[in-house]
C-alpha cells in the first residue's frame, strides 16, 4: 500500500491548487483523479464526436458529466484538470459586498482574499479579451456592451483566462499555446491549448516538484487510521471496460478533498452515512447548497445585429443588473456555443423559416431536374435563427437551500426548490428582457425554466461542506480543515458558504491557496 504526505482527491480549481502548491513545499502528494488524462487530439468537434466528451461510467469516460436531479440539472467535470477543461475561461473576483454576508467566516473577506486572487491570476493569466491578430471583436460582445449601456447598466470585457497573443510556450508547462481560434469551442476542449487552463499551469508546477498524478482513480471510501491520517479506497478504472475497476488503497497522513460540489460530498455523506467509517462529521454536512443562481439557455432572438454567437472564446462580456434597492447581486453575461451546437440547434428545430427555406430547395431541386437548369443549393442553409440570437449565462444570489442526502439505497440525492429564490430569478428575466429591448429583438426564456417544467440548469454547484467559525454552523473552518477530524480538508467548492454573483472558478482557486498556506504554513 502506498503511503504519502497527502492525498488530494480532484484535480480541479480547488485539487490541481492545493495538489501544486504542497508538492512546490517539499511534501509527498498522489492526486487521484476519476477522469483520464486529455490531449487536444481527444477533444470533438463534431456533433456526433461529441458523444466521447460526455461521462458516462457504463459506456465512456468523457470530461463532461452531466447529473440529472428533481429540479435542476448540474453539469460538472472529470478528468485531469477538473472543470477547467470545459469551463468558458472567467476568472473574476467576487464582489466584496458578497463577503461582507453573514454566513462567511469573519476571515473571509475581500481585502483578505485579494492575495490570494493575486497569487491564482498570476498563474492563469485572466485579461479583457483582445483579440487576436488577424481576428476582430465578436459581433456578440459589441451588441452586448452597446445595449448593456443602453439598458442602463455599467458593461464590461470579463477577464478570461485565453491566450490570444502569438504563439508561445508557456513557462511552466511547457506546452505550445496558440492564439485563440475564436470558435468557441471553449465547452468542448480547447485543441490549440490556448485556454489557460489546469493541466498548463498548476498541474505541471506540482509535477516539476514530484506530484504523482493517478488518473482514472476514483475515490470510493476514506477511514481513519488512529493518529496516523487516513486511508482512502480507490476505483482504478478500466478505460477499455467502462463500469470495470480493480479496488486499491493509499494512506496519507493529510487527506484533501476536492471533488466538487457533489463529488467531496457525497464522499463524506458515505462515510458518515453508508460506511460510518467517520460518523463524527458536522450535522451540517450536505446543507446550503447552491446553484450560483445560474440561468442557461434564456436569449434574445431576433437581434437588430448579426450576432453570429459561434464565434469567439465562449464568454466575453458582462453587466451587473440588479435594480436599485434590490436585495439580490445579479451578473449577466453573453454566452458563445461551439458550433457543433448551434449547427444541432440549425439542423433540428422546427422553425417556420427553416422549413420554408428546406421547402424552396426542394421546390428548386425539381424545377432545375426538368428544366436542366443550376440547383439553388444556397435554400439549403438559409432560415437560420442562430446568427441574430444573443444568449445569457445569467448569475446572482439565490437563496442557498439546498440539501444533498443519500437515499435509502446509498445514491446520491439533491432536494432543491426554486421557489426561496423566485424574486432574483425574477429581476434576472426582467434583465434580459431589458437588454433584449436594447437589442431590438425578443427575449427567449430558458426552456427548462418554463412551465411545466420550471427547472434549471447549473454550471457552477456550491456548498454542501461550507466553511464557519464554528462546528455547529458549517462542515470546515475558515482554512478548509473539516471540524473534529485534524488532517482532514475539503478545498473545493463545497466550501463557498452561498452564491457570488460571479463565475466562481478564480474564487475557489483562491481559498485553495489559503488552504494549501495554512496546510504547509
Amino acid at each position: 500500500m502506498a503511503r504519502y504526505d497527502v492525498v488530494v482527491i480532484g484535480s480541479g480549481f480547488g485539487g490541481a491548487v492545493v495538489a501544486a502548491r504542497v508538492a512546490e513545499a517539499g511534501r509527498s502528494v498522489c492526486l487521484l483523479e476519476r477522469g483520464p488524462r486529455f490531449s487536444p487530439e481527444d477533444y470533438p468537434r463534431t456533433f456526433s464526436a461529441a458523444q466521447t466528451a460526455v461521462w458516462d461510467e457504463r459506456a465512456n469516460y468523457g470530461f463532461l458529466d452531466y447529473r440529472v436531479f428533481g429540479r435542476i440539472d448540474v453539469i460538472q467535470g472529470a478528468g485531469v484538470g477538473g472543470g477547467s477543461l470545459h469551463y468558458f475561461n472567467v476568472q473574476m473576483r467576487a464582489p466584496a459586498a458578497i463577503f461582507e454576508r453573514p454566513e462567511w467566516p469573519d476571515a473571509i473577506t475581500r481585502p483578505a482574499l485579494d492575495p490570494y486572487y493575486d497569487r491564482v491570476e498570476a498563474m492563469t493569466r485572466p485579461a479583457p479579451l483582445v483579440p487576436p491578430a488577424g481576428e476582430r471583436t465578436p459581433g456578440r460582445t459589441r451588441s452586448f456592451l452597446e445595449s448593456a449601456r443602453r439598458a442602463g447598466y455599467d458593461p464590461y470585457l470579463v477577464p478570461i483566462a485565453v491566450h490570444t497573443a502569438a504563439a508561445a510556450v508557456h513557462p511552466i508547462s511547457g506546452v505550445r499555446q496558440e492564439p485563440c481560434t475564436m470558435t468557441a469551442d471553449c465547452l468542448l476542449g480547447c485543441k490549440p491549448r490556448s485556454k489557460n487552463s489546469l493541466d498548463v499551469n498548476y498541474l505541471p508546477l506540482g509535477e516539476k516538484h514530484g506530484l504523482e498524478i493517478r488518473a482514472l482513480h476514483q475515490a470510493e471510501r476514506i477511514e481513519p487510521l488512529g493518529d496516523d491520517g487516513y486511508a482512502v479506497t480507490v476505483q482504478q478504472l478500466d478505460p477499455d471496460r467502462p463500469g470495470s475497476f480493480e479496488r486499491t488503497r493509499v494512506e496519507a497522513r493529510q487527506v484533501v478533498l476536492s471533488a466538487g460540489a457533489l463529488g467531496s460530498t457525497e464522499l463524506l455523506l458515505r462515510a458518515r452515512d453508508l460506511y460510518r467509517s467517520l460518523p463524527n462529521l458536522p450535522e451540517a454536512l450536505g446543507r446550503r447548497w447552491s446553484g450560483n443562481g445560474d440561468m442557461l439557455f434564456a436569449a434574445t432572438k431576433e437581434c437588430d445585429d448579426v450576432i453570429d454567437s459561434s464565434y469567439g472564446p465562449g464568454i466575453t462580456a458582462g453587466a451587473y443588473v440588479q435594480p436599485a434597492g434590490s436585495r439580490h447581486i445579479i451578473l449577466i453575461e453573453d454566452l458563445g456555443f461551439p458550433p457543433a451546437l448551434t449547427s444541432l440547434f440549425d439542423g433540428t428545430l422546427p422553425l417556420p423559416s427553416r422549413v420554408r427555406s428546406l421547402a424552396a430547395a426542394g421546390a428548386g431541386y425539381v424545377r432545375a431536374a426538368r428544366e436542366g437548369g443550376p440547383f439553388p443549393a444556397g435554400s439549403l442553409f438559409k432560415g437560420s435563427f442562430v446568427p441574430r440570437v444573443l444568449p445569457y449565462l445569467g448569475m446572482g444570489t439565490d437563496a442557498a437551500d439546498g440539501r444533498l442526502r443519500l437515499d435509502a439505497r446509498g445514491r446520491l440525492r439533491l432536494d432543491w426548490n426554486p421557489a426561496a429564490s423566485a424574486e432574483m430569478y425574477g429581476e434576472m428575466e426582467a434583465a434580459m428582457r431589458r437588454l433584449s429591448g436594447a437589442l431590438g429583438g425578443d427575449f427567449v426564456r430558458s426552456l427548462p425554466w418554463r412551465r411545466p417544467f420550471r427547472r434549471l440548469l447549473t454550471a457552477h454547484p456550491l456548498g454542501g461542506c461550507v466553511m464557519s467559525d464554528r462546528p455547529a454552523a458549517g462542515v470546515v473552518n475558515d482554512r478548509g480543515q473539516v471540524w473534529g477530524h485534524p488532517g482532514l480538508f475539503v478545498a473545493d467548492s463545497s466550501i463557498l458558504c452561498g452564491p457570488i454573483a460571479a463565475n466562481p472558478s478564480l474564487t475557489i482557486a483562491a481559498l485553495a491557496e489559503r488552504v494549501a498556506e495554512g496546510m504547509v504554513g
